[in-house]
């Protein structure tokens, strides 16, 4: 299995994506998509709710991955 992540070719495919949904909601009246919004955003909140992370832990993470580190790498005290 190749793991490897080809970011031209993503990024290519959430250009299209892009496109394609602009198009979509120029053709469609404004109370469909909306409501589709809507139903997105909300859907975000309560998935949120059952999140395993609480928000520091969240932040924690997010900065860890940011300068590399984590908790089976921690920084040394002697560096």
């Amino acid at each position: 299995m190749n793991l490897e992540f080809d970011r031209e070719q993503n990024r290519t495919e959430r250009l299209a994506f892009i496109t394609r949904y602009s198009e979509w909601v120029k053709s469609v009246p404004n109370d469909v998509w909306s409501m589709q919004q809507a139903m997105l955003i909300n859907s975000f909140l309560t998935s949120s709710k059952d999140f395993q992370l609480g928000r520091g832990e969240y932040l924690m993470m997010k900065e860890r991955s940011k300068t590399g580190r984590s908790r089976r790498n921690p920084p040394s005290e002697n560096r």
